[in-house]
């Protein structure tokens, strides 16, 4: 069973709201960031992807596919992309997405708007 992207996206909705610190982004393409980093998005596609550390994309790795996220046709380096398997573990799904967020809390501020 595969999910589409309206069902993916009340999913991360779901996720969302576990973290009154956070809102999600975008208008064509749900993202969520921290300080300016982007830390996980739902793509035109419907696939959930999350950003994570080098340990925890071998974590990742040892019960999913972790093969490289590629949009654009460019390889989107620390990012998994969510599998249907994972989408349908609510526990475990927010668990990753807990340490995604905790991931982006340790990178360095980024500029959230471009400068004139």
């Amino acid at each position: 069973m595969s999910f589409e992207r309206d069902a993916v996206l009340v999913i991360y909705d779901r996720l969302i709201a576990e973290f009154p610190d956070l809102q999600r982004k975008g208008k064509a393409n749900a993202y969520t960031a921290i300080n300016g980093n982007m830390f996980s998005f739902v793509g035109p596609d419907g696939e959930m992807c999350l950003r994570l550390s080098k340990d925890d994309i071998a974590a990742f790795g040892a019960d999913h596919d972790n093969s490289p996220v590629i949009r654009y046709n460019s390889v989107m380096n620390g990012y998994v992309a969510i599998g249907a398997d994972l989408l349908r573990d609510d526990k475990e799904l927010a668990d990753w997405f807990a340490r995604s967020a905790d991931f982006a809390r340790t990178l360095k501020p980024k500029a959230t708007r471009k400068k004139s």
